[in-house]
């Protein structure tokens, strides 16, 4: 009965790693379309946003929910019956997830009927309603989902005496949940749709504009044009401002807040693996690499002049730190699942990993794009509950990993001042691992979540300390 559900778990991890793999693929797709670095919103790339489009939905909504929440769901429910939260964000996001995809189908078959001719460009009533739905719903419950697990992460780091991994991972996802409400703020309250009927012989286009007319009194964002109507995104001259600045304070802070977490996560396992030095300053250098490129190409440090002639290659700098430094920081999580004998947390490591590298890339797709661009960014929803399911879960593990270690090096400390030296090592070997025993049930009975070290780890750990006290005195 346990090698059938160790084969089913098994299974699962595999086709969830597959099936994220795929939805990371298609996801660097859409950002880069609505980003402008591949072509868009032309006749010669229509086809394939289309196809972009219906594999995101069928692929992003349907396969992903079901094979990677489905996963989420097995490797939790122990977890889900201890806690409230965690049981409600999962039937939750399930539930929205099945929706938007309906949502999202009959999108499909209303483009398909009404625009077949112009299906990325269609901004009929129906298809402006589906997607504006899809986008709204989303970024709400994600805001919701990363603001309830930075509070979490607050109230462990408070408890667990200031474990600054927890405290960083805390204000990223807190940085984040402002980035994406912000992001709905500026979408859905500042800019307004301006809609007027488009010149006999209009070829159907799409383009990013970001320049000022004082004939709609605003700057033109994204601009469609069809058979039948032009639609203008345009942000009113006396709200470009206020739009400018929501940018301006959320994109910088979840980025910046997340690597730092990251960098810590990575410096508490390689200290504590032990592993070759070269091999982790080589994964050092990896990881600061496209931070440099993310503050170089942003412009958030020093803004561009929107004239300039190398622009584009500014955005392709960012784009690519953008997007190396999202894979860097899942692969920072899943090198840390290599050497941990717990499975239990080896899968919530794995499903950190895909909710951080997928939540990074989609909320940097612009979801002005009214068909794949809007559906790929609303993909924050899925890699929300996956960043935060995990990332509570892993963070959890390791700040009880480290908890133990106190413990040890408390207890060694205190039994070394009244064993003899005799029985000494055996006698502190017998009496902290009861101390530690007892812990580790108690810390399994609060949170549901097995810790990751093993009676192995604690009496290596264990020699370390007993040695450190013999060289001290």
């Amino acid at each position: 009965m346990i090698s059938k559900v160790k084969f089913q778990t098994n299974s699962l991890r595999k086709l969830s790693i597959a099936t994220a793999a795929v939805i990371i693929v298609l996801i660097i797709l859409d950002l880069l379309m609505t980003r402008q670095i591949l072509p868009y919103g032309t006749a010669s790339a229509s086809i394939v946003e289309i196809v972009l489009f219906v594999l995101t939905v069928i692929i992003g909504y349907g396969i992903g929910t079901w094979a990677i929440i489905g996963y989420t769901g097995k490797i939790s429910k122990e977890l889900r019956t201890r806690s409230r939260l965690i049981n409600s964000m999962y039937l939750t996001v399930l539930t929205i997830q099945f929706s938007l995809l309906g949502i999202l189908l009959f999108m499909i078959y209303n483009n398909s009927i009404s625009c077949h001719d112009y299906f990325s460009l269609c901004t009929n009533a129906n298809s402006r309603i589906s997607i504006t739905s899809v986008y709204a719903i989303s970024t709400i419950a994600a805001t919701s989902i990363m603001a309830l697990i930075s509070i979490k992460l607050f109230s462990w780091y408070r408890s667990s005496k200031r474990n600054f991994m927890l405290l960083f991972y805390g204000l990223a996802a807190a940085a984040l949940a402002i980035s994406i409400g912000g992001d709905a703020f500026d979408k859905i309250l500042l800019i307004q749709v301006v809609q007027e009927k488009s010149l006999s012989g209009a070829t159907p286009q799409a383009s990013f504009i970001y320049k000022t007319f004082e004939k709609y009194h605003g700057e033109i964002q994204y601009k469609i044009v069809n058979p039948l109507t032009t639609t203008l995104f345009v942000v009113p001259t006396q709200l470009l401002d206020l739009y400018n600045q929501v940018i301006y304070w959320t994109s910088l802070s979840p980025y910046i807040l997340t690597w730092i977490g990251t960098a810590l996560l990575l410096h508490y396992y390689y200290k504590r693996t032990e592993e070759n030095k070269i091999g982790s300053i080589k994964f050092w250098v990896i990881l600061t690499i496209p931070l440099i490129l993310y503050l170089i190409g942003s412009g958030l440090i020093y803004s561009l002049p929107s004239d300039i002639p190398y622009r584009f290659y500014f955005r392709l700098i960012f784009r690519a730190g953008t997007i190396g430094s999202s894979v860097l920081f899942g692969l920072a999580f899943y090198i840390t699942t290599r050497r941990l004998a717990s499975i239990k947390v080896k899968d919530y490591l794995i499903i950190t990993a895909i909710g951080i590298i997928t939540i990074g890339i989609a909320n940097e797709i612009s979801a002005l794009q009214q068909t794949y661009g809007a559906a790929a960014h609303s993909l924050v929803l899925l890699a929300s509950y996956l960043f935060s399911i995990g990332l509570y879960c892993s963070a959890l593990s390791v700040s009880q990993d480290i908890s133990l270690r106190k413990i040890v090096r408390k207890s060694t400390s205190d039994l070394l001042d009244r064993i003899g030296t005799a029985q000494m090592e055996k006698d502190i070997e017998k009496n902290v691992m009861k101390v530690v025993g007892d812990n580790k049930k108690e810390m399994e009975i609060q949170t549901g979540i097995s810790p990751s070290m093993t009676d192995e780890n604690i009496k290596e750990y264990l020699q370390q300390v007993i040695e450190e006290r013999r060289k001290k005195t």
